[in-house]
Order: structure tokens, then sequence, then C-alpha cells
């Protein structure tokens, strides 16, 4: 099935934020019954904020359920809920026309508040039969480990869909105005991102100066496609998709408890590969100006 085959209501609803880099899961699979939900939402009169509480409620208890791991299958099936109405909230913003910033971090603060439902999950189950209780240092670990990591990828797929599909440079990430609990939490938000994208903001600042009016040249826009397609798409492997996969994977094996190894140590790797992948993108791209 592609995007055209769907009926009307259903591609205004998808809205692609950046169709050529999402995901084949994402694409076939929670975007589609994301725009489901999101057009049914409208129709019921709920909001994106809605949508987003209802994906950290699925997300939290999918989380907890993980302490036991007979109920495992319900956990994971929780959690790809979670994925599904994580999908419709921003689909459901993009179709009122009710997307912030805020938004997007309130989404982000759902995801936290599902992986901390996660790791004391299982931290609480590996105490339960007798592990250490050292076992909360993993927890500490791989928290911290995820947070960077969904900092990063949101940043790099958020940046590429500015300039090389929408051809604009991405606006200051600054705190907007709003009350101050929620300027507090976005500027801790973008204080994370800025420590943890290399050089890829020397690559906007340079960008910002060479546009006219906010937008990118054709030419910069083309060099910018063409050098961070592939860095981007690996950004994807960052995402909830390929850790919910690894629940999946455990829940069968039944070996959960290997999940905090997975985060700390095989999705490190990952990370440290794509960094050092796309430092050297940014660097190519700058040398290019």
């Amino acid at each position: 099935m592609t995007l055209s085959n769907l009926p009307s209501v259903l591609q205004q609803a998808l809205a692609f934020k950046a169709y050529e880099i999402e995901e084949l899961a994402d694409v076939y699979f929670f975007r589609p019954l994301g725009a489901v939900i999101a057009h049914s939402a409208k129709v019921l009169g709920l909001t994106p904020t809605h949508l987003t509480l209802l994906a950290g409620i699925a997300g939290v208890i999918g989380g907890v359920l993980l302490y036991d791991e007979r109920l495992g299958w319900l956990a994971f099936a929780l959690l790809i809920l979670h994925g599904i109405l994580d999908s419709s909230d921003g689909q459901l913003a993009r179709l009122t026309g009710r997307s912030t910033e805020l938004g997007r971090v309130l989404d982000g603060l759902a995801g936290y508040a599902t992986y901390a439902a996660i790791y004391i999950a299982l931290a609480a189950s590996v105490i339960s039969r007798g592990g250490s209780p050292l076992v909360v240092v993993w927890v500490v670990l791989a928290a911290a480990s995820t947070m960077v990591h969904a900092q990063v990828y949101d940043y790099h797929r958020t940046s590429y869909a500015s300039i090389a599909i929408k051809g604009l440079v991405p606006p200051e990430r600054q705190p907007q105005p709003g009350p101050a609990w929620s300027r507090s939490i976005m500027h801790v938000y973008y204080a994370l991102q800025r420590h943890s994208i290399g050089r890829h903001e020397e690559v906007e600042a340079a960008l910002a100066a060479r546009s006219r009016q906010e937008t990118v040249s054709d030419a910069d826009r083309a060099r910018y496609s063409a050098i961070f397609y592939w860095p981007v798409r690996g950004w994807n492997l960052l995402g909830d998709n390929t850790r919910f996969y690894a629940i999946g994977v455990l829940v069968w094996t039944h070996h959960l408890g290997w999940f905090f190894a997975f985060e700390i140590l095989l999705m490190n790797i990952a990370f440290a590969a794509l960094w050092l992948w796309q430092r050297r993108a940014d660097t190519r791209f700058l040398s290019c100006l």
C-alpha cells in the first residue's frame, strides 16, 4: 500500500513531517494506524495533548507490566500501542494546526515516563529474583543513554525536515513565551540538544547566514540533502522502534534482564558510530561552503 492508495482524509491526517526519511515500520504501520486515531480524535473533539497523555499512560502501564515476565506479551502490545498513539498526536496537531513546541516537549516527556517505567520495572524484577541492588546503577546509565539518544535523534530529523524537505533554516531553538514551568522544561530540553549534536549547529548557522528571508538556496538545499540523507536515516536506529523490537525479542526468549546490556552497550556503540559519521558529514558540508 502506498500513500496515494489511502483515502484522502487519511492522506491529510498522515501529514508526514519527513516522509523520505521515515522508517518502513512507521510508513506502513505506525503512521497509518495513527492517522485513523488522529481523524477519530478530531471528530470527537480531542486535542493532541489528550493523545499524548493516552500514549504516556499506555507506555507507562506497558513498562510496569514488564515486572512480571509472564505478562511480557501484554506489556509489549501496550508499548506498540504507545508507539501508535505517539504517532497520532503529532498527526492530529498537524491536521488541526495545533502543533506547538511545548507539544513536542510534552511528547518527549511521555516517552521519558514510558522508559522510566520500563527501567524501574525491570530493575525491581531483577532485585525480586535475588539480583544485586546495584542494578539501580544500570537504570541510571540506561536512562541517561536513552535521554541523550532521543535528543540527538529528534534534532537531526527535525533539522533535515526543515532544511532538505521544506527549504527553510530551522528556527532558533529557544523557549517560547508561555508559563514559567514550560519555558524551564524547554530550556533544559534545548540545552541537552546543544551539548550532544557536535558541529551541526555550525552547519545551521552557516546556512542561516547564506539564506534569504530564512529560505535556503536550492544549491545549499541539494548539497545538504546529498550529504546528510544517509546519516539522518542512520539516526532512526536510535528511535523507540528499535528498543521496542528488542523488548519483543527478549520477551520471546525469556531474557528481559538483558535489556540493560542492550541499551547501555549495543545502543551506545551505535550512538558513537552515528555521532562520528554525523560529525564527518558536518565537516564535509562546512568545507564545501
